[in-house]
């Protein structure tokens, strides 16, 4: 079963919502922050992408999304949009909440330009998430369809994207109890946090690597090398007869 966005929207009003969202904002800002200046594309939950913007105010950034509160409403897969005309796509939880997320990839490459680039975040079932029968996680994350890390690498390596960046974020699990949360906090606080693994949110920043290839006739031209006409060798004898 997929991931509702809904749900997702609601789930970042909420106490552990708020600790993700906060950690979301924070990596995806250090990511944009020198590409304001560019068109940006935003894709996900009204909550967080809101606070995103707010932090980078630029008007060449837009919001696409199925709810009311959006720039332009459309499906993620079939956006209206030209080819080449994105700078920067930020999909949060995009892939997750769509039956046909390998069509979602490819739709951002449509409009992404040759060198565009993809931030991607997800949630991360080889965490706490994946351990449900032990902690009281929100119901929101039992029994989904998660996509893991290296299935979206294999899917950037088969559209030519070259992963820069990986991050695993937030330690603490996804309870509903309050104390617990705060008890917890330690654990983005301390050596945990810098571990790459058990954050049960992962984000991905890719770029587009477009190869401009030369033909072999071509780029002698431009190096001027003539080919076909090469002098005999000449054999020098040190002998004296």
């Amino acid at each position: 079963m997929n991931f509702n966005i809904l749900e997702i929207n609601k789930w970042y009003e909420t106490e552990a919502g708020k600790i993700n969202g906060n950690l979301v904002t924070y990596f995806i800002n250090t990511i944009i922050k020198d590409k304001l200046d560019k068109n940006i594309l935003y894709i996900g939950p009204e909550n967080i992408i809101k606070k995103i913007m707010q932090d980078n105010l630029s008007f060449k950034s837009i919001f696409i999304s199925t709810s009311k509160n959006c720039d332009i409403k459309a499906e993620v897969e079939n956006l209206p949009l030209k080819e080449s005309s994105i700078d920067c796509a930020v999909l949060i939880h995009s892939l997750e909440t769509n039956k046909n997320p390998h069509a979602v990839f490819r739709e951002i490459d449509r409009v992404l330009t040759e060198d565009g680039e993809i931030i991607l975040t997800s949630f991360n079932k080889m965490s706490f998430i994946g351990i449900i029968n032990i902690f009281r996680i929100d119901t929101i994350f039992k029994n989904k369809s998660y996509i893991s890390i290296s299935r979206l690498e294999d899917w950037a390596k088969l559209l030519s994207y070259e992963i820069h960046r990986i991050f695993n974020i937030n330690k603490i699990p996804p309870l509903k109890n309050i104390k617990i949360l705060k008890y917890l906090s330690f654990l983005n606080n301390s050596i945990f946090s810098k571990a790459n693994f058990f954050g049960y949110t992962y984000i991905i920043h890719a770029k587009k690597n477009t190869y401009k290839f030369i033909s072999v006739k071509n780029w002698h031209k431009k190096n001027n090398i003539i080919l076909g006409k090469f002098s005999k060798p000449m054999i020098h004898n040190n002998y004296e007869k």
